[in-house]
C-alpha cells in the first residue's frame, strides 16, 4: 500500500478526525498512486494515523475513511452504512423519508444516500469513491432492502475531477412519484427529475418550526419554493393565501401536485421566474404577507464569494421587508457552508435598518439530526435558518 507522508505538524487535524488531507499538507508520497487507490497517511516521522482513498483532481488529495488499522474493504463499507441507518430508525416514527447517509458525518466522504419510503436515491460526489460503487450498492440492498435504487451523481464537481455526471436506475424500479409523509404533511417526491436527490429533507426542522406561527388569517410567501416544502406546511395550517415562487417550472408543477395531494382548499398561487423581479412585482401589487421564507439554492461555493453572497442576501431581505406586515416573520435560510449564521444576522439587520424595521429574533434552526453536524468537521454544518419578527418601535 502506498503512503502519503504529511508535513511536520500537519497530523494534528487528522488525529482530531478531520477527513481531508490537502495537497499542501503532504511532504511526499511513497509509491505510485492514482484516483481511487487506498493509501496510508502517516506523520512526518512515519507513524500511520489514517487510511483513505485518493482523489487526484481536487485539493483534498486523500479522503480519510478510518483512523484505525481496520482493512478498507466491503465489510467496512457495509458496517458504516448499517451503523448510519440504524441511528436513523427512530425518525421513521415521524416520516417515511430520511437521509440515510451523510458523507463525512457518517464516515464515507462523498456519499449521500436518501431513503424515500421503499426507494433509495444515491449520490457519489467525487471521483475517488467510484471504486467502491458496487460495494455501496450491495450494502444498500442488504441494509435497507429497497425496491429500487436510483443514482443522482449529477453534481458539478465530478466533471472538474474528470468523471462523468451519472444518473439512472441501478437496481429494481423507481416510480414516477413517491409519497412522502412527514409530520402530518404529504409530498410527492420525484427522484428522477426533482432537485438535489429528489427532495430537500434538510428543511424538516424549519418546516416544523414555522407552523405554530401560522393560522387561517395568515398570508404566506414561499420564495425559492422548490417543490413547496414550506408552502405545504403553510397550507396545512390553514393559511388563507399562499404564494410559491421559483424559476424551475417542474418544481412549481410539483407544488401544484402537492396542493392537490393534500386536498387543500386554501388560495394557492405559483409564480415562475426570477425571485428579485417577482418580489418587486408583488410590491407593485401592494401585497403584504405575515410570513416570508427565503430559501435560495447554494450559490456560494468558495470562501472568496462570501461578499457576493452577503450582497445577495441583503438584496433579498431588502425586497422582502417591503412586503412584510408589522408583526410579520421573515425566515432567512442558507445551505451554503461559507455563509455563516453571523453573516445572515448582519445582512438582515442592515436591510431592516434601511427599511426602518426593528427586529426580534424568534428562532434559529440548523439541519435535522439525519444530517449530522460533526464538531471536528466544520463543513458538516451547512444549513442555517434565522427567523426574525418585525416589532413596533
Amino acid at each position: 500500500m502506498a503512503r502519503v507522508v504529511l508535513e511536520s505538524g500537519k497530523d494534528k487535524k487528522i488525529r482530531n478526525f478531520y477527513p481531508n488531507v490537502f495537497k499542501d499538507d503532504i511532504a511526499h508520497i511513497i509509491g505510485n498512486v492514482k484516483t481511487g487507490d487506498i493509501v496510508e497517511v502517516s506523520t512526518h516521522d512515519g507513524e500511520v494515523i489514517a487510511q483513505g482513498y485518493v482523489t487526484e483532481g481536487t485539493n483534498a488529495f486523500v479522503r480519510v475513511l478510518t483512523t484505525k488499522t481496520t482493512p478498507i474493504d466491503k465489510k467496512l463499507i457495509l458496517e458504516k452504512i448499517k451503523r448510519a441507518y440504524e441511528k436513523r430508525k427512530p425518525l421513521f416514527e415521524e416520516t417515511n423519508c430520511v437521509r440515510a447517509f451523510y458523507s463525512e458525518a457518517d464516515g464515507i466522504p462523498g456519499l449521500i444516500i436518501d431513503k424515500f419510503d421503499k426507494y433509495v436515491s444515491m449520490q457519489i460526489r467525487n471521483s475517488g469513491l467510484e471504486v467502491f460503487k458496487q460495494e455501496i450498492i450491495n450494502a444498500i440492498k442488504k441494509v435497507m432492502k429497497p425496491k429500487g435504487i436510483y443514482e443522482r451523481s449529477d453534481v458539478e464537481n465530478r466533471t472538474h475531477e474528470g468523471v462523468d455526471q451519472v444518473t439512472g436506475i441501478i437496481y429494481g424500479e423507481i416510480p414516477e412519484r413517491i409519497i412522502m409523509e412527514d409530520n402530518g404533511l404529504k409530498y410527492y417526491i420525484d427522484i428522477v427529475n426533482g432537485q438535489k436527490t429528489g427532495f430537500f429533507l434538510d428543511q424538516r426542522d424549519s418546516r416544523k418550526f414555522i407552523r405554530p406561527y401560522l393560522n387561517s388569517n395568515s398570508k404566506f410567501l414561499d420564495v425559492f419554493s422548490s417543490s413547496g416544502g414550506f408552502s405545504v406546511a403553510a397550507l396545512k395550517e390553514g393559511c388563507q393565501k399562499v404564494i410559491a415562487i421559483d424559476k424551475d417550472a417542474h418544481a412549481l408543477e410539483l407544488c401544484r401536485e402537492n396542493y392537490e395531494l393534500n386536498e387543500f382548499e386554501n388560495t394557492f398561487e405559483t409564480m415562475e421566474g426570477d425571485a428579485f423581479l417577482l418580489l418587486k412585482t408583488l410590491a407593485n401589487r401592494d401585497e403584504k404577507f405575515d410570513v416570508i421564507t427565503l430559501d435560495p439554492p447554494s450559490l456560494i461555493k468558495r470562501k472568496a464569494d462570501i461578499h457576493r453572497g452577503r450582497d445577495f442576501f441583503f438584496d433579498l431581505c431588502d425586497d422582502s421587508f417591503k412586503l412584510i406586515k408589522d408583526g410579520g416573520i421573515l425566515g432567512i435560510i442558507t445551505c451554503a457552508y461559507h455563509i455563516g449564521l453571523q453573516d445572515l444576522i448582519e445582512v438582515t439587520r442592515m436591510a431592516a435598518s434601511k427599511n426602518g424595521k426593528l427586529l426580534q429574533v424568534v428562532g434559529i434552526n440548523y439541519q435535522p439530526e439525519d444530517h449530522p453536524w460533526i464538531l471536528h468537521v466544520p463543513e458538516t454544518l451547512y444549513l442555517k435558518a434565522l427567523w426574525v419578527k418585525v416589532v413596533e418601535n
